[in-house]
């Protein structure tokens, strides 16, 4: 499979562009920093480009059969990163024909799914301006005419991939899950059509 995936040079992007590349797709890696995606593969292309910039997103994403998005931002403020730059994906997507979005949110964008210490402590006071966008980049994919997925993954840590995470529509069943888990499942969902229009939570077991 042909596949393009935004915020390859983050911790998650990266486990999805090795994993990707291991399993035999061809991926075209989306970047603000080159340097970062240190993988090298035959059938691997690195662009540089600003997920803002439309004309280069939609360079990205013609030719390939799935978009898969890891985007993330690391300063808690006002901003629209997400949300605009999902809507960049999502719009050359529809320009070139390329139908399957799997994207990478996070549990607590239902209000209910993150749990009390994280949805009424630590969202607020320190995430509250990332979760306010997530919202928005929720909002952006569920109006547009993609077959896409949206998973809740709880924290995010780099343990090492386990293969015996649990999917489920509420809340999450434990507090970390493996980036690498998280990776695995994404490319699943590129031929693994059971949870389209659905926004899973992903957890350990």
């Amino acid at each position: 499979m042909k596949i393009a995936v935004f915020g390859a040079s983050g911790k998650t992007g990266i486990l999805i562009v090795y994993q990707a590349l291991h399993q035999g797709h061809t991926v075209t890696a989306f970047t603000r920093q080159t340097s970062k995606v240190t993988i090298q593969h035959n059938n691997l292309v690195v662009i540089q480009g600003d997920v803002l910039d439309y004309n280069q997103v939609l360079q990205a994403v013609e030719g390939q059969d799935a978009v898969l998005c890891a985007l993330g931002v690391d300063k808690n403020k006002p901003n629209t990163i997400l949300s605009e730059g999902t809507r960049n994906i999502l719009k050359a997507m529809a320009s070139a024909g390329v139908k399957r979005f799997i994207c990478m949110s996070s549990a607590g964008i239902l209000g209910n799914d993150g749990g009390f210490w994280f949805g009424r402590i630590i969202m607020p006071l320190f995430l509250k301006h990332i979760f306010e966008d997530k919202k928005r980049q929720v909002q952006v994919i569920r109006e547009s005419s993609a077959a896409w997925v949206i998973i809740r993954p709880v924290g995010l840590t780099d343990a090492p991939k386990t293969n015996t995470y649990k999917i489920n529509p509420g809340v999450p069943t434990s507090k970390t899950i493996p980036r690498a888990d998280v990776a695995d499942f994404m490319l699943k969902l590129l031929t693994n059509k059971n949870y389209d229009g659905q926004m899973p939570a992903i957890s350990s077991s």
